[in-house]
């Protein structure tokens, strides 16, 4: 069995012995940044009954939401592969990013659904 450090751009799987836990029970996580100041992962596996438009009216789109990113619950996230449309995204891994400047997210969402 290959044994890897956890790295920016792995994706984890939690162990089904983890048991009590909602977080991270039977997660997928990718794993975005990884240092000696902390860790920062997405969990995907874990879709909310809630789209976008649900938190941001004036999108109508129905992507969906998934519970999972840092622990807070009052922020959102978002992984993508467009860093050449969303300004200060952050490279994960081969092509994956996630965040960059928000407005223009809604605005490339508003344009699509015109």
């Amino acid at each position: 069995m290959t044994s890897l450090k956890p790295a920016k751009g792995l994706l984890l799987v939690a162990e089904p012995s983890i048991i009590g836990d909602i977080s991270f029970n039977r997660s997928v996580v990718l794993l975005a940044e990884y240092n000696e100041n902390g860790s920062v992962g997405f969990i995907l596996n874990k879709p909310l009954p809630y789209s976008i438009n649900d938190f941001i009216p004036e999108i109508n789109s129905n992507i969906t939401i998934y519970n999972g990113g840092p622990v807070e619950q009052d922020n959102l996230y978002f992984i993508h592969k467009i860093p050449e449309l969303i300004p200060n995204s952050i490279e994960i891994s081969n092509g994956i990013y996630w965040g960059g400047d928000f407005k223009e997210i809604t605005s490339l969402l508003q344009e699509g659904s015109n």
